[in-house]
């Protein structure tokens, strides 16, 4: 089986994101900073955080106050719709397949079968993967227009998602 570029895309950057996420953890020794964020937390920083099991979703909600610490200039507003829309699409994806195999215990008249089992998942994931590439060409657009401050706030605030999630 070989794997189409979209797919290949997609999982160099879930890739890429997890093992940011790894790196930033051992990192992580000093109190967190989201910048001029009005979420940013004044309590005592868990040293020990672990990378979030939906980074999608923690990134997510990381968007709003990312979104205006970011400082977008006109030129740069709608190719940072385009990166806001793919990652909730992402995290909308992930949240759905949960629903969808939690679906799969309450059963119904019939149990599925295995092979629709899987061939669900594999659905669910050729999509996401096309979604992925989207969003990874996305931010690649977005991440060249920004300005070297930009490109530090939005690298650590994307790493931050992932290991100091927001909201758990």
């Amino acid at each position: 089986m070989t794997m189409t570029q979209a797919q290949l895309r997609g999982c160099v950057l879930a890739g890429a994101l997890a093992l940011a996420a790894a790196d930033a953890a051992a990192q992580m020794t000093q109190r967190r900073d989201r910048g001029n964020s009005t979420r940013e937390s004044t309590a005592a920083p868990k040293r020990d955080a672990a990378p979030s099991q939906e980074p999608f979703a923690a990134l997510e909600r990381e968007l709003p106050s990312l979104n205006v610490d970011l400082l977008l200039s006109t030129n740069q507003v709608e190719l940072w719709r385009a990166f806001e829309r793919d990652v909730r699409d992402m995290a909308e994806m992930d949240r759905a397949q949960r629903r969808h195999l939690m679906s799969l215990r309450e059963g119904g008249e019939s149990a599925p079968t295995a092979v629709l089992v899987i061939a669900s998942l594999a659905e669910d994931e050729r999509i996401k993967n096309d979604t992925l590439g989207d969003l990874k060409r996305h931010l690649d657009a977005l991440y060249a227009a920004l300005s070297d401050n930009q490109k530090r706030t939005l690298d650590r605030r994307v790493v931050m998602s992932q290991t100091e999630p927001l909201g758990r």
